[in-house]
């Protein structure tokens, strides 16, 4: 999925410690704590998205992903793929393929930022919230039995 990401690299005593935890832990842990993080800033794109036919503001979205052999979680916000339209005058659309020219612009077009701004405005909120939902469900995880 194409969008902008935010690598949140942790002291690395506590991402060997959340490696360790049995049973996937880390994953029922981390993930959502990065999908939640990522909720302001989806809203904000698509509050910020400029609208022609609706069918990029309606395309994006949030994606988390855990990668099992390095312990890492990527999370993004972007166009989602599936959301390809046929136009009334028989062209196709697929916001994956101009999201980007939107939020940057080319030649002829000026560029019309919404995924930028989102994060730049709301990188504070999703890090306090990161940071809440991975303590809240540290503490969560530590009660569970055995």
């Amino acid at each position: 999925m194409p969008g902008f990401g935010v690598e949140l690299i942790g002291d690395k005593k506590l991402r060997r410690k959340l490696q360790q935890l049995a049973g996937g832990a880390q994953r029922r842990i981390v993930r959502p704590a990065v999908s939640k993080a990522l909720t302001p800033i989806n809203r904000a794109a698509k509050r910020r998205c400029p609208v022609e036919t609706g069918l990029l503001k309606r395309s994006i979205g949030k994606k988390v992903k855990a990668y099992k052999w390095s312990g890492t979680v990527w999370g993004g916000v972007g166009p989602r793929v599936g959301y390809k339209k046929q136009m009334p005058d028989g062209s196709w659309r697929n916001p994956t393929k101009y999201a980007h020219l939107v939020e940057l612009g080319t030649v002829g077009l000026a560029a019309r930022p919404f995924l930028r701004p989102a994060l730049d405005t709301n990188r504070q909120k999703a890090m306090g919230i990161l940071a809440t939902e991975i303590r809240r469900r540290l503490e969560k995880e530590a009660r569970r039995p055995a």
